[in-house]
């Protein structure tokens, strides 16, 4: 169930970023365009990249240094406006490089993330303030730096977020974005016996994003 979810988010995100090359638009509304009503329902892509340091939890993260480095990846959202209400759903996927030396014994390593989200959200005008949560996954590797072994594990967790949308223009909006996830602690084949380890990240995302 947590890979087809995974499998899924990542085949939309697919699906959806060639449609945001072939959905032209321009950057600057033109003095007369006409930008309302503004009608929040539709699909968002928004590609993101960006570089975190992720806090490594459970009884193992004791003597290990907590990975960093970069991800790069993308969301695909749906949402739906009732009244001033927009409500929907999201799903991203991220391929990271966050890696730690660890401990002259240890070392950890996210290899990609997920997400699937439920949004809820206000507008105002041409603003949308929205919370979001739901369900994460991570691919985890841990390695024993003395004789190579390693042990990768599906952690699950939960996300929880909330940001604040402008229009651009009718196409594109800029979106600012926080969010917590949190990845329960699991064993691992190259641990000691009865530790565990896991992670938290925060994120801080900001991107124009394309409506279709």
């Amino acid at each position: 169930m947590r890979s087809a979810l995974r499998r899924g988010a990542a085949a939309l995100l697919a699906l959806a970023l060639p449609a945001t090359a072939a959905h032209a638009v321009h950057l600057y509304p033109s003095a007369g365009e006409d930008v309302s009503p503004i009608n929040w329902t539709g699909f968002i892509v928004a590609p993101y990249f960006g570089y975190e340091t992720m806090n490594l939890t459970g009884n193992a993260a004791k003597g290990l240094a907590n990975p960093q480095g970069w991800r790069v990846g993308g969301e695909l959202d749906y949402d739906y406006q009732i009244d001033r209400f927009v409500v929907g759903i999201a799903a991203d996927a991220f391929y990271t490089w966050y890696d730690s030396n660890g401990s002259a014994q240890q070392t950890a390593r996210l290899f990609d993330y997920e997400t699937v989200r439920a949004r809820l959200g206000y507008t105002f005008g041409r603003w949308l303030v929205f919370g979001t949560g739901g369900v994460a996954f991570g691919d985890l590797e841990v390695k024993n730096a003395i004789n190579g072994a390693a042990d990768r594990q599906m952690l699950t967790g939960w996300t929880a977020g909330g940001g604040v949308e402008w229009v651009w223009n009718n196409n594109l909006t800029l979106r600012g974005e926080l969010a917590h996830i949190a990845f329960n602690p699991e064993t691992f084949a190259t641990l000691p016996a009865g530790q565990t380890l896991g992670a938290d990240l925060d994120l801080f995302k900001i991107d124009f994003i394309t409506r279709f």
